[in-house]
């Protein structure tokens, strides 16, 4: 069977990266089978650890934007910032993930692709991190206006997204446009790590997956590190809108840090 994975968005979540290559491998997909989208690091505790298992399995990866702003010591990630919170969350994540990731490993992120198009049983495969025309630009289920301009203006029957950490399948016309959504950082509400799954056999059949795991170890890491704790409470929630009317359930969901 021609069965691929399609992973995005690790966010320096070793322990989130782990888990879906084990259950990618539990459904006999080899790692040469396995592409990823981008954003190896930021707001995460183990970038180095995830950079290195990437490097271990030989996965082919294209550039993210946390990716490129730790690579090339950017003062920015680049991402749409609407609150003084959100300011205050991108320079702590890219402070402390510059700090944290090795030499070697920026050396590393420097060197990858900034998109890639394959063919797959026939069928040509676009992956980027953002959108086709920029590498932040944002490509939700919702985005009606550049979902238009894609479908007009790429030559592909599939193309891929990560970026938003909002996973969606959607077929128009011809095409399909699909998200990966967020292995080490999903904002959907579920924490779960997520990919997609596509089996190219016959017909095109894609699949989101979702895989458990320790969030609240995870948390536990971020809030040990540099890193400002929120992030950690953003792992276990699976959204990044977390009020303070959540911490009982944060509290009670980790038994309390």
């Amino acid at each position: 069977m021609e069965k691929y994975a399609f992973i995005s968005d690790i966010h320096g979540n070793d322990m989130a990266l782990k888990a879906v290559l084990e259950d990618i491998r539990s459904r006999n997909i080899p790692m040469s089978h396995v592409l990823c989208l981008g954003d190896l690091v930021g707001y995460g505790p183990r970038p180095n650890e995830v950079i290195e298992r990437i490097k271990t399995h030989k996965i082919r990866t294209i550039l993210g934007n946390y990716d490129e702003a730790v690579g090339f010591y950017l003062p920015t990630c680049g991402c749409k910032l609407h609150s003084k919170r959100e300011k205050d969350w991108m320079e702590n994540s890219l402070s402390v993930s510059l700090k944290l990731t090795t030499e070697d490993n920026k050396a590393f992120l420097r060197e990858l692709e900034d998109r890639i198009l394959i063919d797959i049983n026939g069928h040509r495969v676009l992956l980027v991190h953002g959108s086709p025309f920029s590498i932040v630009e944002y490509v939700f289920e919702e985005s009606l206006e550049i979902q238009k301009s894609i479908i007009e203006e790429v030559d592909a029957d599939i193309i891929m997204f990560g970026h938003t950490h909002f996973p969606y399948i959607k077929i128009v016309g011809e095409k399909t446009l699909i998200n990966t959504g967020s292995v080490g950082r999903p904002k959907d509400g579920d924490n779960r790590a997520g990919y997609v799954m596509i089996d190219f056999t016959h017909e095109v059949q894609a699949e989101i997956i979702r895989v458990e795991y320790d969030v609240c170890e995870v948390r536990r890491q971020i809030v040990d590190s540099e890193f400002l704790d929120v992030f950690g409470d953003i792992v276990v929630m699976g959204s990044t809108n977390v009020k303070k009317k959540d911490y009982n359930t944060l509290n009670e969901k980790c038994k309390v840090l």
